[in-house]
């Protein structure tokens, strides 16, 4: 009988503690019964942006523009502004996550067109602020955030 109590008083304490625990990241989800790569790996279109200096809220308009994280670590970015005024169709890159999954580190490969590059490779770190199945926010090196919706 004791035992029993025992075993009622530990699952209700970690259902506490499981339900009401902060989150990795700062804008949710507080608990998820996805892995955070399942969360990731799909097409996100950008929807609103934030000045990290001003706090400055930018919605985006729909114009095509996307970022794309596939399974296996690589990825694809189109920004149409851009993109579309090269002539290209995508950038190529690769992503991983930070030790701790709090940081998401993406490469975008050089692009170049007749031997000349037009779009030199980067690396950015980004500090996720929210992960969602359906919502991505993402902040950069110097404040600014982007947040994407599932495409």
């Amino acid at each position: 009988m004791k035992s029993s109590n025992l075993i009622k008083l530990f699952t209700l304490s970690f259902l506490f503690v499981s339900l009401f625990s902060c989150g990795k990241y700062e804008e949710g989800p507080s608990i998820s019964l996805l892995p955070k790569n399942s969360r990731l790996q799909q097409k996100w279109r950008p929807i609103q942006s934030v000045d990290g200096n001003s706090g400055t809220v930018t919605n985006i308009d729909n114009d095509g523009s996307y970022i794309e994280f596939k399974k296996g670590g690589t990825s694809q970015y189109y920004y149409h502004d851009i993109m579309s005024f090269i002539g290209v169709d995508a950038a190529t890159g690769t992503w991983v996550f930070s030790s701790d999954k709090t940081q998401l580190i993406h490469t975008t490969d050089a692009i170049q067109m007749a031997g000349i590059t037009v779009w030199p490779t980067s690396e950015t770190t980004y500090t996720i602020k929210k992960l969602k199945i359906n919502s991505l926010g993402l902040e950069s090196e110097n404040g600014d955030k982007t947040y994407y919706e599932y495409y």
